[in-house]
């Protein structure tokens, strides 16, 4: 059985920072999941324009079609429960790592401008549709202000204890 793992959360939160630094841990894959997008999506966003359920459903779609091939780390915003459900309902072994920050340094890290594809527009309307992750999801919440090399370690210590 492979290792899929969604490090999730919303823009800024550390997502594709976390997910590199836990894939050369584990020696596995990482892919961003904003890459698996459609390109109209990547268009839509560009502009600032949030995306709908329905331009959500081929992503979700293409995140499990790579979760599918074994060893993989996704990071991936992901931030309705419901995707995150559907995911679960077909990878059954998928562990999902929420990274929580407050919004204000959420904003302070998206003012950078290197190349982050979700900007601030798109940060409010994340902050509305977002779930925390559940009880009854496999994974766990870990606070996305802490140094990578600590999130790291702390993540890689529960999914060996699972």
């Amino acid at each position: 059985m492979g290792l899929q793992i969604l490090v999730v959360g919303l823009a800024g939160s550390g997502k594709s920072t976390v997910g590199r630094a836990l894939a050369i841990k584990l020696g596995i894959a990482y892919i961003d999941g904003d890459r698996l997008h459609p390109q109209a999506n990547l268009d839509k966003m560009a502009k600032g324009t949030p995306l709908s359920d329905e331009n959500r459903d081929v992503w979700v779609e293409n995140i499990i079609g790579a979760l599918e091939h074994g060893n993989v780390i996704i990071g991936a915003s992901l931030l309705k429960r419901s995707y995150r459900e559907q995911i679960n309902k077909r990878i059954q072994r998928v562990h999902f790592v929420q990274l929580d920050a407050p919004a204000e340094v959420l904003l302070q890290r998206l003012s950078d401008p290197t190349g982050n594809l979700f900007r601030k527009p798109l940060l409010n309307s994340q902050l509305r549709i977002a779930d925390p992750l559940g009880p009854h999801e496999p994974g766990q919440k870990y606070d996305g202000t802490l140094p990578v090399d600590v999130l790291v370690s702390k993540i890689v210590t529960d999914i060996r204890a699972e």
